[in-house]
């Protein structure tokens, strides 16, 4: 008789697994379920305050999701280390905190225990293992790392989380190879699993012509309008190119709220922090007349930086759209756009806005960032330029903007290229791979 892997997924509490209003590591999650349910039986877990009333029964009985309400003793512990990290700065960030919802981590442990799981699939949260492997001694364990954490937390403390685990996969060879570096011990567990999209999604082909006969051209700008994503270097580099191309505009699509400093750069590049530290402080006058409905919520932030950033004669070129929280929309904002700037000053884990523009047939101009050199093939889906370099970054979306074959040609080998190797169900196939491996059994006897 074939065996049917159970499988856990145990997400991060703030993850919101269930479309529309995934986060990216939601997205991971769901993006293999309907694959992974074809051969294995599934248990979600994640915070019922994130997903709440969506709607779970599009598996059927292969799939199930346990959504737990937050405590009060976990939202006041994250509300003073949110509180506590504008006053003091931490060593570690809050995704990898100890104060980050354990009495979530404890009621997903025990639960856990009654599931009888074969493998415990781990969205990032490392702090959950000791607890996860304390009530679950037979389990399989794997930790699958969405971005690096090493620089910005206790090397001691990430060790003795995974001697617990039996693998640790990664979004991408840039992360997989730091981590074998930094935690040697562990080198020959350690591997790549890379992100994906949905075909479906992207069924359609790009209208090239259309495009091409249109006056004005677009750039799109799709993540977080955060720090570390660039936006102020891509601002400086959309100045120069509308001198050059004045039927130009750029939109900017995805939440306006800063990722925490922490979760982002290297504490100890003393440098590299003071050069971004403006970026994060808030000017606390602007903020009182905020509170006082004097000012707009967006004074003294990050984003109203941005804004002043604007000379005036392109300020109307310039638009910021906030989260889409229709995915669709999102999809349609990708198809439409000529070029996806990307260009992050940090260093991407993997990067999932390059991956979909490309999807929908639209090349990618992006900085050499992590794992940005996975994706995008520098010369045939997108054009690489050094990070903080506005003038480069100018250069390379002005020669896609100007040459319409060569932006066709590009796009076309783009779209190529993702739905032929970063797709989820190809995802799904090397999980179950592994997880079959770990738990000492063929996959060719349990596919028959």
């Amino acid at each position: 008789m074939n065996k049917r892997l159970k499988i856990a997924f145990v997400n991060q509490p703030f993850d919101t697994i269930i479309p529309p209003f995934q986060n990216s590591v939601g997205a991971c999650t769901y993006g293999v379920l309907p694959y992974l349910g074809r051969s294995c039986d599934i248990v979600v877990y994640g915070i019922e305050d994130f997903n709440r009333d969506r709607e779970t029964a599009a598996f059927g009985g292969k799939v199930s999701f346990r959504f737990f309400p937050s405590t009060p003793a976990d939202r006041l512990l994250h509300s003073l280390r949110i509180k506590s990290s504008k006053l003091v700065q931490f060593s570690a960030p809050l995704s990898t905190s100890s104060w980050f919802f354990p009495a979530f981590g404890r009621q997903v442990a025990m639960d856990l225990s009654k599931q009888q799981c074969d493998v415990i699939h781990v969205q990032h949260s490392s702090q959950y293992i000791p607890i996860i492997r304390e009530f679950n001694p037979q389990a399989k364990i794997v930790l699958h790392l969405h971005a690096e954490w090493f620089s910005q937390s206790r090397f001691e403390v990430l060790r003795r989380r995974l001697q617990s685990v039996d693998l640790l996969t990664c979004v991408s060879n840039y992360v997989a190879e730091k981590t074998k570096r930094n935690f040697p011990a562990i080198a020959d567990r350690c591997e790549t699993t890379y992100n994906g999209i949905e075909p479906k999604e992207f069924s359609r082909e790009k209208d090239y012509e259309s495009a091409r006969r249109r006056k004005e051209k677009r750039i799109l700008f799709a993540g977080a309008v955060s720090p570390q994503k660039g936006p102020h270097v891509l601002l400086d580099a959309f100045n120069l190119v509308a001198g050059r191309c004045p039927d130009v505009r750029l939109d900017f699509v995805g939440s306006l709220d800063n990722y925490p400093l922490e979760e982002s750069f290297d504490l100890a590049d003393r440098q590299l922090i003071k050069s971004v530290a403006p970026f994060y402080a808030r000017d606390r006058f602007e903020l009182l007349k905020t509170k006082l409905s004097l000012a707009s919520q967006d004074a003294g932030t990050y984003q109203s930086y941005l804004k002043k950033r604007l000379p005036p004669e392109i300020a109307g070129k310039v638009s910021f759209h906030g989260h889409v929280g229709v995915r669709q929309d999102l999809i349609d904002w990708y198809y439409d756009a000529d070029v996806l700037a990307f260009p992050p000053i940090w260093d991407e884990g993997f990067g999932l806005p390059p991956v979909e523009a490309m999807a929908s047939g639209t090349p990618v101009v992006a900085t050499r960032s992590g794992a940005v050199l996975e994706t995008v093939d520098d010369g045939v889906t997108g054009l690489w330029v050094d990070k903080n370099d506005s003038k480069a970054l100018a250069e390379a979306l002005l020669r896609l903007l100007q040459d319409d074959d060569l932006r066709e040609k590009m796009g076309r080998e783009a779209r190529h290229r993702m739905l032929e190797h970063f797709t989820w169900q190809k995802v799904a196939e090397r999980m179950f791979i592994r997880y079959a491996a770990l738990c000492g059994l063929s996959v060719e006897a349990m596919i028959r």
